[in-house]
């Protein structure tokens, strides 16, 4: 009767196995959309057999469940967190160089460009007509045209700047509750594995917000002993170490001189012995946007400000030897302006020309109402190479500025395309290791479902013979 028993045991192996191989695929099917989810696969092995006291024989004693694994492979796993890093970043890069191209697209003509040109004939109809009230009040209103548009310019490229603030503080935040979340799962996952359980599902979790974190800078990835993951910023220092983590944040500085403008946001760790990390990070989200702030637009901003500087000081210098309708020399037809610092912004005309158009000079000497030498030489301004060391004319300078923002954005667009067929190349060789197989997963469903009947069977058998032994015993 001893063996039996035994037969039910087996049979109850069998069904308990086949019912955590069930579980197991109906876990797998219901996560099939979830992302980040790796399949999982229950691993089962033969129990060690008794010996027959008859025959001397082993004999097996049924099936026991070792773990449930997931199915993963590290390396493309890896793969993917850096190719995400690199497909943030660009994409990042893209959202605000759409924003700069959209500051500087001159719809209908009415571009700074454009304003300039009409600025500088403005003065060559003056010259034309010297003595002309209508046309000075003319070459005025489209001094200020391209004055507002100076403005106008300095301010948007400048609120991008103050967008790329924003996200940057907001990315901060993310980061800070991944780390968070990153530690706790550390410890979990450690927990579990000394208790000898098998934690797939927290391994996801986990390498879903490694892959998430990695998007926001260079990241390197190490896991311990114990199976505890530990992040480093590349070039800064660490990031998560175990059950330990920093603390990233973004705080008010004044100009760095390395590009950053003043007030502007500074990105700083407690793990970093400098505080300030904002210029050593690279790659993902963040080192996209500080690279935009610091060094695109901020030499956008600077190369506006020198237009506008030079513009200005040039104009006065041949405007203040004139002489208007009244008589008058040494008229500044600009607000004089000490440094190309923010002038783009501070460009306007000067408060004499603002009263009266009149103040406009003309004429090389006094009293003279048909002389134009003024007005002409001004004019004659717009094509002359002034900008870049006398290399660069006032078009030029600012078509420069253009097409640069232009070659970058395009330039971005082709790379992020590229990274994106990466990402899905890596994403289809994932899914064909780890990812779930609805079809696949159903078909396994059956085979299990009739494994569990087979082994129920056994124990109903088992159970028929233990009757008839007992009958033959009465």
């Amino acid at each position: 009767m001893s063996g039996i028993p035994n037969v039910m045991q087996t049979g109850r192996s069998g069904m308990m196995a086949s019912k955590a191989a069930i579980a197991t695929t109906g876990h797998n099917i219901s996560n099939a959309n979830t992302e980040g989810y790796s399949r999982q696969r229950v691993h089962t092995h033969a129990e060690i057999g008794a010996i027959d006291a008859n025959d001397k024989r082993h004999i097996g004693s049924g099936v026991g469940v070792s773990k449930v694994e997931r199915v993963n492979d590290e390396y493309i796993t890896r793969q993917i967190q850096n190719s995400g890093r690199q497909l943030s970043h660009f994409e990042e890069k893209a959202g605000i160089l759409q924003q700069v191209e959209d500051v500087f697209n001159e719809m209908n003509g009415d571009g700074l460009n454009r304003l300039i040109a009409q600025f500088f004939n403005e003065f060559r109809k003056l010259a034309n007509d010297p003595n002309s009230e209508a046309v000075r009040q003319s070459v005025r209103e489209a001094t200020a045209s391209m004055v507002n548009d100076f403005h106008r310019l300095r301010h948007e490229v400048g609120d991008i700047q103050k967008h790329i603030d924003s996200r940057i503080n907001g990315y901060v935040t993310e980061i800070n509750s991944l780390t968070k979340d990153l530690t706790e799962l550390n410890l979990k996952i450690k927990a579990t594995d000394l208790a000898g359980g098998s934690p797939p599902d927290l391994l996801d979790s986990r390498d879903e917000i490694v892959r998430k974190l990695n998007t926001y800078m260079d990241l390197s990835v190490h896991t311990s002993n114990d199976g505890m993951v530990s992040l480093d910023i590349k070039g800064v220092g660490p990031l998560v170490s175990g059950s330990q983590r920093e603390i990233i944040g973004a705080g008010r500085a004044p100009d760095d001189q390395r590009g950053k403008a003043d007030n502007l946001l500074e990105i700083t760790s407690t793990g970093s012995a400098q505080s300030s990390i904002t210029h050593s990070l690279k790659g993902g989200k963040l080192g996209g946007l500080v690279e935009l702030r610091d060094q695109t637009n901020a030499s956008i901003l600077s190369r506006l400000d020198e237009l506008a500087f030079v513009l200005g000081q040039s104009v006065n210098e041949i405007h203040k030897h004139g002489y208007d309708r009244y008589g008058n020399q040494g008229v500044n037809y600009f607000k004089p302006m000490g440094s190309s610092n923010r002038a783009a912004e501070f460009l306007d005309l000067s408060d004499e020309i603002k009263s009266d158009a009149n103040f406009i000079a003309t004429a090389a000497v006094p009293d003279a109402p048909g002389d134009n030498r003024i007005a002409t030489s001004i004019a004659n301004l717009q094509n002359i190479k002034i900008l870049g060391n006398g290399n660069v004319s006032f078009d030029d300078w600012f078509n420069s500025v253009v097409s640069d923002v232009g070659v970058l954005a395009n330039k971005n667009k082709s790379s992020m395309n590229q990274q994106k067929n990466i990402q899905s190349q890596l994403g289809k060789m994932r899914e064909q290791i780890a990812g779930v197989s609805i079809d696949e997963e159903t078909a396994n469903l059956l085979q299990f479902q009739h494994t569990f009947d087979a082994s129920a069977k056994v124990i109903q058998v088992a159970d028929e013979m233990l009757k008839t032994v007992l009958e033959l015993k009465r």
